[in-house]
């Protein structure tokens, strides 16, 4: 059976990464432990780097919903969308990119 893919809200919205991507549900919990362990604070910081390092431009649109929003990943590099769609499923999810930040919803806090 394939859990449900991670999905946050931000200011009232609830964002979606448009692309589903199996998780293990072994890895998923370990996320959500946040640093208990010293697993999980690198499994996170594994996650936060997928989101953060790359060259990824995410693409929030509307829906049917209005209180949800799709988030879609562009870039040249098929590679990097594949990582950064797997850093959301894990609960990463890159909301913004400027030239001078980025954006990342870490399980409901947006960390910038």
């Amino acid at each position: 059976m394939m859990p449900k893919n991670f999905h946050d809200t931000v200011d009232g919205i609830i964002l979606k990464p448009k692309m589903r991507v199996r998780v293990d549900p072994v890895l998923l919990q370990l996320t959500k432990t946040g640093k208990a362990t010293e697993e999980a604070k690198r499994a996170n910081e594994f996650f936060l780097s997928l989101a953060a390092c790359n060259t990824i431009v995410p693409i929030v649109s509307n829906t049917s919903d209005p209180n949800v929003k799709l988030v879609d990943y562009q870039g040249e590099s098929p590679d990097e969308q594949a990582l950064v769609y797997a850093a959301a499923a894990y609960g990463f999810l890159l909301i913004e990119r400027t030239s001078g930040h980025i954006v990342i919803n870490v399980r409901g806090e947006t960390q910038r």
